[in-house]
């Protein structure tokens, strides 16, 4: 086997890393970084990329399609959202109605106190008619630079439960900016477990949801960046809603934007190993008061509300 030169290697690699890094100013590319949900007079336009971001729009998007059929179309024009940490990267299309959706600081979840100025401003073109707000906090932050802002948190759409036999312990997530310490320390002493499952190849709502009916329990964390400003993520929406047991990493505003207290939050592995056990021994109780969560969630946390509250805002 022949070698090819090391300048090569470095090419191909700086190469592939170019075409697959978020930081790379996509090109639009359908059912990838671009989603569109047209009816006659109102044309809903998403630019995102991420595995989450993209499971979120598919949500979202059926829920509108949903809202046209039960309401009729609100003949609003093009609405034009991008949404997600990356998002300002991409080539935007510029509509009747431009909103960006804040509920993550990409690549400066370490720093997110200087997201707007270093990479939201220099990137947002055109300027957005409104911020779409992922926490409380991001929305002062935004009001505080001079943008019109609309609190809207992170929901679920199509997450149910499935009444299927479960068993084994799960974490559904990407990988390649999830090998936090925080995320270790998690999930560390039960990744060896035969019944350990590590999802990260689902595209679509259906696949994800009939994985959680599957499992007995699973797991959750928050990046640092969103944690710290507010924002409750989608796994927690996706996974409360498909009534299955999750085991969250320790969220100082979980319990406000839920609207309940969520009991089984966790700072150790010790305590993780508890709830383990703790589901496992009473697995009829757990499923009830799951089903419980499921239902709160379905109702008051739902992308059908979303979109209620985006066409009342355009409107």
């Amino acid at each position: 086997m022949q070698i090819p030169p090391l300048g090569q290697i470095k090419e191909k690699v700086t190469t592939a890393f170019r075409d697959v890094s978020p930081l790379h100013k996509y090109a639009r590319k359908p059912g990838e970084n671009y989603f569109q949900y047209p009816a006659n007079g109102t044309r809903l336009v998403f630019h995102t990329i991420g595995l989450g971001d993209i499971m979120m729009i598919r949500q979202f998007g059926r829920a509108f399609q949903a809202y046209l059929a039960e309401q009729g179309d609100p003949e609003l024009g093009d609405i034009v959202i991008t949404s997600g940490g990356y998002a300002p990267k991409l080539d935007q299309e510029r509509g009747d109605f431009n909103a960006y959706w804040w509920y993550s600081h990409g690549p400066m979840d370490d720093s997110p106190g200087r997201f707007v100025e270093d990479h939201l401003r220099p990137n947002l073109d055109p300027e957005p008619d409104v911020i779409l707000c992922g926490s409380k906090r991001i929305e002062r932050e935004a009001q505080k630079h001079g943008f019109d802002t609309l609190y809207f948190p992170i929901a679920q759409y199509g997450f149910e439960p499935l009444e299927l036999k479960r068993c084994g312990l799960g974490y559904a997530g990407s990988r390649w900016h999830k090998s936090t310490k925080k995320l270790q320390q998690l999930l560390g002493p039960f990744r060896g477990r035969s019944d350990f499952e590590w999802v990260s190849d689902f595209t679509l709502p259906e696949q994800l949801n009939l994985w959680y009916n599957t499992r007995e329990a699973t797991f959750g964390v928050t990046k640092e960046g969103q944690r710290q400003w507010g924002v409750v993520n989608s796994r927690v929406f996706e996974t409360l809603a498909s009534g299955t047991p999750l085991i969250l990493r320790d969220h100082p505003t979980v319990n406000d934007v839920l609207g309940f207290e969520y009991p089984y939050q966790v700072s150790s592995t010790e305590e993780a190993k508890e709830l383990v056990d703790q589901f496992s021994a009473n697995p009829r109780h757990t499923a009830q008061e799951f089903r419980s969560y499921s239902r709160n969630i379905r109702s008051e946390h739902s992308y059908a509300n979303r979109v209620e509250t985006l066409v009342n805002h355009v409107k």
